[in-house]
């Protein structure tokens, strides 16, 4: 009993997967690897707006800020921060203005600004 009980949970598993599986359509620019998931080429829809933002906002802080020859080298903390964030908003930096927000959303996530 107990037998026939698991090979038609495994059975009917099969079948439900199998259909899944071999239907063969993917979504356009998509990868299917053969494990169940399909990914989109070029985006990562795992991850949300908020966190690209500052994933951006972060890129741009090593770029401008913090770089080798820039003032705030091993100088950004908890307190420089507010600092930092009121020249962001002013313009000091050489920072596109689009990427402004993602500067300011990283240094509030970062620091607790």
């Amino acid at each position: 009993m107990k037998k026939a009980l698991i090979s038609a949970t495994l059975l009917a598993l099969l079948a439900s997967s199998t259909t899944a599986f071999g239907s063969g359509t993917r979504p356009r620019g998509g990868t299917d690897f053969g494990w169940g998931k399909e990914t989109m080429r070029g985006t990562n829809s795992n991850i949300s707006n908020e966190r690209r933002l500052i994933t951006r906002g972060r890129t741009q802080v090593r770029r401008h800020i913090t770089c080798k020859s820039c003032e705030y080298h091993n100088n950004l903390n908890r307190e420089t921060a507010r600092e930092v964030a009121r020249a962001v908003r002013a313009g000091r930096f050489d920072i596109k203005d689009n990427r402004r927000n993602a500067v300011l959303a990283y240094l509030i996530e970062r620091y607790g600004i």
